[in-house]
């Protein structure tokens, strides 16, 4: 257990996250699109959490791709993060059980929710 999609547009947040995952053996793949997030969630489920950005520049927001995943899968632990959105929005369009991390953020910030929402129960 360990593989994580993110889905990040700004590519040194993505090679953040990339590298504070693999530091913690966790096996993370970015893309930086709605559109390549959804052709990734529409195979098999492949990926056991997903952390996206809530704003990706043109095309769908992280919350719609969140709710397009958990269509799929129920039980995927999602991890927002956003130095655009607020609390008060995740709390209205996040999917349940989901989380919230403001950016700028610290590695091991990220490392520890993404660690509580894989250790959590479905």
């Amino acid at each position: 257990m360990g593989r994580v999609l993110v889905v990040e547009d700004d590519q040194a947040i993505c090679d953040l996250i990339t590298e504070t995952l693999a530091a913690a053996a966790l096996e993370a793949r970015c893309v930086a699109t709605d559109r390549d997030a959804y052709a990734l969630l529409a195979e098999p489920p492949e990926f056991d959490a997903l952390i996206l950005d809530i704003n990706l520049g043109r095309g769908t927001t992280g919350y719609d791709i969140a709710r397009f995943a958990r269509q799929g899968e129920p039980g995927l632990p999602v991890i927002y993060v956003s130095g655009e959105a607020s609390q008060a929005s995740f709390a209205v369009f996040g999917v349940p059980g989901s989380l919230f991390v403001a950016k700028p953020f610290k590695p091991d910030e990220l490392l520890a929710a993404v660690r509580s929402r894989l250790a959590a129960p479905e």
